[in-house]
């Protein structure tokens, strides 16, 4: 297993990597080194690397360690609420109708 510290990003990118589990509750992406998949906490309370089919547990300090500098969270507070990135405001732009005018007939 990698030592290098596990970067986390909370959100629904883990789509890329993976499909709805039961009994997975899946937080956002982890990657360790090279390696990136989607991060899920498991119904007994370990977290996984998921990609495809492929579980792979992580060790569950680490993990809460990366998640609390993610999410902003203090020790001893409880990460059971994991907040989602709010979407960006959708922007639209109304344009001006484009009239032709024609020259007047003789």
């Amino acid at each position: 297993m990698s030592q290098e510290p596990l970067r986390i990003t909370v959100g629904p990118r883990w789509q890329f990597f993976t499909y709805q589990r039961e009994g997975f509750q899946l937080i956002g992406t982890v990657q360790r080194g090279m390696q990136i998949g989607a991060l899920a906490k498991m119904p007994d309370g370990d977290y996984a690397q998921v990609n495809g089919d492929i579980v792979e547990t992580l060790n569950r300090s680490r993990v809460e360690f990366a998640l609390r500098a993610a999410t902003g969270t203090k020790p001893g507070e409880p990460i059971v609420n994991i907040p989602r990135a709010p979407s960006p405001a959708v922007v639209v732009t109304v344009k001006k109708k484009r009239r032709i005018v024609l020259p007047p007939s003789e």
